[in-house]
């Protein structure tokens, strides 16, 4: 016996026979007498767990994740799905290469899907921004900024990597180290990595060092196997520097790998810093010295930026949050 055959059975319409089912108002004593006495003959029970799959089926959250390999995506994208399990919504999770046009896949999915609402992490919005100008539902960035798009659905909330950037190679500066080589994204295709460099430059800048780009910096992947690759090409390209910056955590520890398996030792003969502050950096040996993003608070405010959009209408936020530097022992002071 299904709510259809109640219906069937009393005469009447399927909303009108949903409204007494769940004791909603809009029908007349009459009305609601005669479909009852079907009910109770019946002894009919409304499935509530198939009604609320019904309902989720409606509240959709996609969660689109830019790159196959990155642990600090993979920690904020666990909390957020954890405070998405005690709301009335559901997440679809899509993993996407680094490469990928997000906003083309986000449009693509709206009209399979009509979710509520896009969650990026670690999209590229200022590399797509006429395709994310497009996208017509409440959706957050985290991890990247999206303030220089024009969008009134889109929010975002990052650490300014910029300033993190600079903080780090300054760091690496005022241990003595001048001949800093390069390992991060392609400057072609992610803001982010843009915003990493120019950091990068402005320390450099600042304490008066040169810096040749062709020689110094290699591009890779944001992966551990990436990080390797460009390490020996580095040390091909640049022989004589004395520290590597590096854009995440896992080049760090891939290029690390290959440092020792080509004889050097990290710190001893040349230092290096990562970037994201991941866990198990502080397990490694040497421990990374490093940018550490907050993934909880990005998570928490990313998922609420989302949340207010979709619930109350709220205009879009640009929220920057704070970045800390873990001091390791991957970095040797070579001032003496």
């Amino acid at each position: 016996m299904t709510i259809k055959d109640i219906a069937k059975e009393c005469g009447f319409g399927l909303g009108t026979v949903s409204r007494v089912i769940n004791n909603q108002p809009g029908v007349s004593e009459q009305t609601r007498k005669a479909i009852q006495a079907v009910i109770d003959k019946h002894n009919f029970v409304l499935n509530q767990n198939a009604k609320r799959l019904k309902e989720l089926e409606h509240k959709n959250i996609v969660i689109l994740v830019k790159g196959t390999s990155s642990p600090l995506l993979t920690g904020i994208l666990e909390c957020i799905q954890k405070q998405i399990e005690s709301l009335p919504y559901t997440a679809n999770v899509v993993i996407l290469d680094e490469y990928d046009n997000e906003a083309q896949v986000a449009s693509r999915i709206f009209y399979e899907q009509k979710p509520l609402g896009f969650i990026f992490l670690g999209g590229s919005p200022d590399v797509y921004k006429e395709d994310f100008s497009k996208i017509k539902i409440p959706c957050v960035v985290i991890s990247n900024q999206a303030h220089d798009v024009e969008n009134c659905n889109l929010s975002s909330v990052s650490i300014d990597d910029r300033k993190a950037a600079e903080f780090a190679t300054t760091q690496l500066i005022q241990n003595g180290h001048k001949k800093i080589g390069i390992i991060g994204g392609d400057l072609k295709s992610s803001e982010l990595t843009k915003r990493r460099f120019q950091g990068f430059l402005d320390a450099m800048k600042a304490n008066g060092l040169s810096f040749d780009e062709e020689k110094q910096y290699v591009v890779a992947k944001y992966s551990f196997e990436s990080g390797a690759s460009a390490a020996k090409t580095l040390l091909r390209q640049y022989p004589d520097m004395t520290a590597i910056f590096s854009m995440s955590d896992v080049m760090a520890i891939g290029a690390i790998r290959s440092l020792h398996d080509e004889g050097f030792s990290v710190p001893e003969d040349i230092s290096i810093t990562g970037f994201d502050g991941l866990p198990f950096c502080d397990y490694y040996c040497p421990k990374i010295t490093t940018i550490r993003q907050l993934k909880d608070e990005l998570a928490n405010k990313g998922l609420s930026a989302l949340l207010d959009s979709m619930e109350q209408q709220k205009p879009s936020t640009h929220t920057l949050v704070p970045f800390e530097f873990v001091q390791g022992e991957s970095v040797k002071n070579i001032r003496e």
